[in-house]
């Protein structure tokens, strides 16, 4: 089974005050590469990095390998319209680059709680008939990302997605979907929009000082 590994990340990050995959771990790994290295080393054979705001620095923070896959990072022109276009874009990046692709595993870049080990239990969940494949992380009950999506969905997916609303209705309407819980994992797995809620550590674009906050409001810049 080939699969191609999706990060959407091409937005501004305007609730945060800077594009989100530009935040550093508290190692100065930046999010985009962290996302990437989650996708290739849970198991994924290549991985698609799709950039927007501050493409250029987004793209340098890439590494070329993430374990044994390949990181290519894909422009998202219309990235301002939301993460349907990203998706769009990636779509079409993956099939591209990875012709025999069986599955393709969607994540966003703010999902802090998404490592190697949550990738690999989603496509170790991965029915015999994989081209039909739908399969979620479940945390706490809750459906949500990664996605993972068999290659005979991904022409519904490009043709709907739109906004900032992605693939939600087609996953909505998907019988057979395997939900894969990760409750034995630390964390909610759900994304990070504002600055307060960043996990400790979390540095921010362009120096290793900590957060910008603006003392006068109290929030940040």
């Amino acid at each position: 089974m080939r699969s191609v590994g999706l990060v959407l990340a091409a937005g501004a990050g305007r609730r945060m005050g800077a594009p989100k995959a530009l935040l550093r771990t508290a190692e100065g790994e930046t999010w985009a590469a962290r996302a990437a290295r989650a996708l290739g080393e849970g198991g994924c054979d290549r991985v698609v990095v799709t950039t927007g705001a501050r493409a250029a620095e987004v793209r340098a923070g890439l590494p070329p390998l993430a374990g044994r896959a390949p990181v290519d990072a894909v422009p998202v022109v219309a990235w301002t319209s939301g993460m349907g276009a990203s998706l769009r874009a990636g779509i079409s990046a993956a099939w591209r680059l990875e012709l025999g692709l069986d599955v393709l595993v969607v994540t966003l870049v703010d999902l802090p709680d998404v490592d190697a080990a949550v990738v690999t239990s989603l496509l170790a969940a991965v029915p015999p008939r994989s081209h039909e494949a739908v399969v979620r992380a479940v945390w706490d009950g809750r459906a949500g990302h990664p996605v993972l999506l068999g290659r005979d969905l991904l022409p519904a997916a490009h043709a709907e997605a739109r906004g900032d609303e992605g693939a939600r209705e087609l996953l909505t309407r998907c019988a057979g979907t395997v939900l894969v819980e990760q409750s034995r994992r630390a964390g909610s797995g759900g994304d990070v929009d504002l600055p307060a809620d960043l996990p400790p550590g979390t540095r921010w674009p362009g120096g290793p000082g900590p957060l910008p906050w603006d003392d006068r409001a109290g929030t940040a810049c």
